[in-house]
């Protein structure tokens, strides 16, 4: 077996654990042990803990954020430099991850502690993966939304996040509160509407209150 099956090992039984015990209460140990390795491999390979954690979570999210960029980048070039419809600049945002949620309920569970678990550090560790994704669609929603000033843009654009992890982290919930009647199971269809409803956000009204 080489190396490269070895490190993927390590990462499956990461991604796992950590997703369904807690990143601080896994212990390497317990990671080795499912990967049928030993604590030099993990050494070896991401050299501790933290790097283990860093990997497991870049494993997931540079596939996502590349085709992001290369749908973003495919819809610049057709448009010839003309200002992008929100909802297209939506569909490149949000299609990738949303097909991604449906084959990995693991990472998505991972994701979601990650978020909503008080560790400043790893939270810093996973908005960072998204720098040039969010330069890059705050530049193409902002020639889209000329009138729209910048801070409200950015308060738009976390609303739209919100949306969307909370969608693919929280899917079960909804499933569960509408007995059954929505269901993630045709990615398009969820894409569509998340799109239509973030599209209406961004193209709301400015508010009447300073800000």
């Amino acid at each position: 077996m080489d190396e490269k099956d070895t490190r993927e090992r390590i990462l499956d039984a990461a991604e796992s654990l950590f997703a369904e015990r807690g990143i601080k209460e896994t212990s390497i140990r317990e990671v080795t042990k499912i990967a049928g390795t030993n604590l030099a491999s993990v050494n070896y390979h991401f050299g501790s803990k933290e790097g283990l954690i860093r990997e497991t979570i870049s494993r997931r999210l540079k596939p996502i954020n590349k085709e992001r960029l290369r749908l973003l980048d495919e819809l610049e070039t057709k448009a010839g430099g003309s200002p992008l419809p929100v909802e297209s600049i939506l569909y490149a945002l949000f299609s990738p991850a949303i097909e991604f949620c449906l084959s990995h309920p693991d990472f998505m569970r991972l994701v979601g502690r990650i978020l909503f678990e008080p560790d400043k550090n790893l939270q810093a560790d996973f908005v960072s993966q998204f720098g040039e994704v969010i330069v890059r669609f705050k530049a193409a929603l902002g020639r889209s939304l000329p009138d729209l000033p910048e801070k409200e843009l950015l308060w738009r654009m976390h609303f739209l996040a919100g949306a969307m992890i909370h969608t693919y982290t929280n899917h079960t919930v909804l499933e569960a509160f509408s007995g059954g009647l929505c269901k993630i199971a045709d990615d398009k269809e969820v894409v569509d509407r998340l799109i239509n409803f973030c599209a209406a956000g961004l193209r709301a009204p400015l508010s009447d209150k300073p800000g």
